[in-house]
């Protein structure tokens, strides 16, 4: 087993130059006189003629009534209207405005610095100017009444430049009555419900530089990602795809893939207040077929305690068994299954949410018991707090036991700083500080040798 959190947590004060650079970051972005007024730009803002915050806290993070839009299969919560808001009859087929229903999200990064430890042999500073970080286009409506689709093409320019197919799926909403079940088919993301969705992470990517090099446990980088937080992460060192690629310890996957191909059906049968979910997934990191024929399947239940305009709560759990799913060094398969827990309370301003995961790997080779831990715990809790119409900040805590070959295992815990400031309710220009929390023990993991990152953002969606 790894180290615990007290084994390794330190006390951390932040140098001059992050309070300084973050106090000039608020102190600009506060200023009330250069900004136009929020308006509603993206696609179903649109389409319903409302604005952003009707269904988002603040993008891209969603309130009680963006949920059950989401789960109603882009039709207002409690409707059936898909067939007929905003669109155009032409004899049978209805048909949206083109603006209702393709949209785009752009981010940049104008600055990124990452402070490494001093006592580290080789390890150097690192100022990255103007990185183009993120593009996805998605288009998203409905075809009809009660049948809704999503696809979205995106690159995430830090790992590569290529373009791939992400989310697309088909949904048959209110099947067997109103919101007793909808199916999603296709490929989706299956944590979209959870208490902490994947996909709609307040903190922005930052992931591995383009060109790093690999070593056969996984990346040899010195920039740490937070997309996904420790709880959606794999976790473990030493393991790789069915095509040996390495399955990266910070890489989001399992029940928080952010694509998986397979069938989701979820709903609310006996009210608001109780949400299931169940699914079966080709699993494998194989977002194009599945080569051993095995699938992954998981079940979720979320309990929604109140879903006011200024207060709602919920607990969410999930199992996640995967079969076959994953392979070692030696090229032997090895199932992955995770277990976890999540919350989320907002009230007025106030937005606190986290969970916790248990992975384990089973099916492993005999004689690498004594070389291989087959757990590993993960740990994210956000909170954010609007503290203008236009200014949002935040923190965020993520905390890995990571799993694994021994001999390559890090075990990682970072504290984050933002604070986010929009323009409009779609544009946002954000400062984050990534703090980690534990000592150096030398190599090149960077869960131990960086001291800390600073990113900025610019981020568009229209």
């Amino acid at each position: 087993m790894g180290l615990t959190l007290r084994d390794h947590v330190k006390r951390y004060q932040p140098g001059f130059r992050e309070i300084f650079g973050l106090g000039i970051v608020l102190l600009v972005t506060s200023f009330p006189g250069w900004t136009p007024d929020a308006e509603a730009i993206p696609p179903f803002a649109r389409k319903y003629k409302v604005n952003c915050n009707v269904c988002h806290v603040r993008w891209p993070r969603l309130n009680a009534f963006g949920e059950q839009f989401l789960e109603n299969g882009y039709q207002m919560p409690g409707t059936r209207d898909g067939g007929l808001v905003g669109k155009v009859r032409l004899g049978d087929v209805t048909l949206d405005d083109v603006s209702n229903y393709i949209g785009f999200l752009f981010d940049v990064e104008p600055l990124t610095h990452s402070t490494m430890r001093r006592d580290v042999p080789g390890a150097e500073d690192q100022t990255e100017l103007a990185n183009v970080n993120l593009l996805r286009m998605f288009t998203a409506g409905t075809l009809t009444e009660d049948v809704g689709f999503l696809m979205d093409i995106t690159s995430l320019f830090g790992q590569s430049s290529d373009f791939e197919l992400g989310r697309a799926f088909v949904s048959f909403n209110n099947l067997g009555g109103m919101n007793w079940g909808h199916l999603r088919v296709g490929r989706i993301d299956p944590s979209a419900y959870f208490s902490l969705a994947t996909d709609r992470p307040q903190f922005f990517p930052v992931g591995p530089k383009i060109g790093s090099p690999f070593g056969p446990f996984g990346p040899s980088i010195q920039r740490w990602s937070t997309l996904f937080g420790s709880a959606a992460a794999s976790k473990f060192y030493g393991i790789f795809d069915r095509n040996m690629a390495p399955i990266f310890p910070i890489s989001p996957t399992l029940y928080n893939s952010t694509v998986e191909a397979g069938i989701d059906l979820h709903g609310r049968p006996f009210g608001d207040w109780f949400l299931y979910q169940i699914g079966i997934l080709n699993g494998g990191e194989e977002r194009w077929g599945d080569t051993n024929n095995s699938k992954d399947w998981y079940v979720m239940t979320r309990f929604d305690y109140a879903q006011s305009d200024y207060f709602s709560a919920n607990l969410s759990g999930f199992a996640y068994f995967g079969n076959h799913n994953a392979k070692v060094l030696s090229g032997a398969d090895v199932s992955r299954s995770r277990y976890g827990v999540g919350a989320r309370i907002r009230y007025r301003w106030l937005d606190l949410y986290g969970s916790y995961t248990i992975d384990r790997i089973t099916d492993l080779p005999n004689g690498m018991a004594a070389t291989f831990d087959d757990t590993a715990t993960g740990v994210t809790i956000e909170a954010h707090a609007i503290v203008t119409d236009r200014l949002l900040l935040g923190t965020g805590f993520n905390h890995m036991d990571a799993g694994g070959e021994l001999s390559q295992r890090k075990s990682a815990t970072f504290l984050s700083f933002q604070a986010r400031y929009y323009l409009r309710s779609n544009i946002a220009l954000q400062i984050r500080n990534d703090v980690n929390l534990r000592d150096a023990e030398g190599g090149t993991s960077p869960a131990r040798n960086l001291r800390n990152q600073v990113v900025t953002n610019v981020a568009f969606a229209f």
